[in-house]
């Protein structure tokens, strides 16, 4: 049987610091293709240990609108696409060169560890953040578009939910590196949210439910307080992510006038949302007399 060969696409921009790391780990790939977005440190040099295939694309805030580009300069039939903070186990790579020889599906979604302020995250939505990165060349596609996950087609398998089979992810790496990718991020999602759905009225109201909304749905529909202090604030900090969008979303509209309102209400509206997130997440852990004691809560929303 012919072996089937394996191209590793990475997209680049200043990522000197987890770079070899990353390269070291696809050492196996039959192919590796670079490209850079004209990063001003150590990223092209190193990359120069480990591949020739290194190409530049225009530098647009984000790695998405370059990624097509890098999968056409891709030459075998399997991609395996990573980022450069990224590092593929010697547990993974034994999987994904067995599953290439399988060939039974097109595309296969691949759980992520996601590593931030040096813990692997497992609630508040961050695991298994599964993502399409082992595939048939042609079966995956990037849009513009931040934290979109690309178009896909053909047959499809999830790996199974397990570390084993987790591309590792060394994410934010503390609160300053979170905050340098908010404040690039949010920019461009304030205008590309204000682009497909315009937006003319701004209120307090809906910026306090916005920031109580996110923070409840991390912290409590998606277990967020079971990883703890982290789990806490990085719900906190996500939820001030799309506070964040929103004003920006009022700033591109020119900081325009907004409606009396009473605070008083708008409280009472976050208390509810709260209430009620609270409530659910006390009915999913526990049993007897005291689920059916928060599942009438939850239904009031107290």
């Amino acid at each position: 049987m012919i072996k089937p060969k394996l191209s590793v696409v990475i997209n680049t921009k200043n990522g000197a610091d987890t770079l070899e790391r990353t390269l070291k780990s696809v050492a196996f790939a039959d192919e590796l293709v670079l490209v850079d977005m004209h990063s001003t440190d150590e990223t092209q040099k190193i990359a120069k240990k480990f591949t020739k295939r290194i190409y530049q694309h225009d530098d647009l805030g984000y790695a998405d609108p370059a990624r097509n580009f890098a999968l056409s300069k891709a030459s075998h039939a399997w991609i395996l696409v990573v980022d450069a903070d990224e590092v593929v186990s010697e547990e993974l790579k034994k999987i994904i060169l067995a599953t290439i020889q399988a060939e039974a599906a097109d595309v296969y979604w691949l759980p992520r560890k996601n590593l931030l302020f040096g813990q692997w995250i497992q609630h508040s939505g961050w695991w298994p953040d599964f993502q399409p990165r082992l595939f048939r060349r042609g079966s995956v596609s990037w849009q513009k578009g931040v934290h979109r996950l690309p178009d896909t087609q053909g047959k499809q398998v999830h790996f199974p939910v397990e570390e084993h089979y987790a591309l590792v992810h060394y994410n934010y790496e503390d609160v300053t590196h979170f905050l340098e990718k908010l404040n690039n991020y949010t920019s461009i999602q304030a205008k590309e949210r204000l682009v497909k759905t315009p937006k003319t009225d701004f209120s307090s109201h809906e910026l306090l439910e916005t920031f109580i909304s996110e923070f409840s749905r991390r912290a409590m529909a998606m277990d967020g307080v079971r990883d703890g202090l982290h789990g806490i604030s990085l719900s906190l900090l996500q939820a001030m992510y799309e506070v964040t969008i929103y004003l920006k979303q009022w700033g591109e509209q020119g900081f325009g006038p907004t409606r009396p309102e009473n605070l008083g209400k708008s409280l009472q509206k976050m208390q509810q949302i709260w209430g009620y997130w609270w409530a659910d997440y006390q009915v999913r852990h526990t049993r007897g007399v005291k689920k059916i004691y928060w599942q009438i809560r939850r239904k009031l929303k107290v």
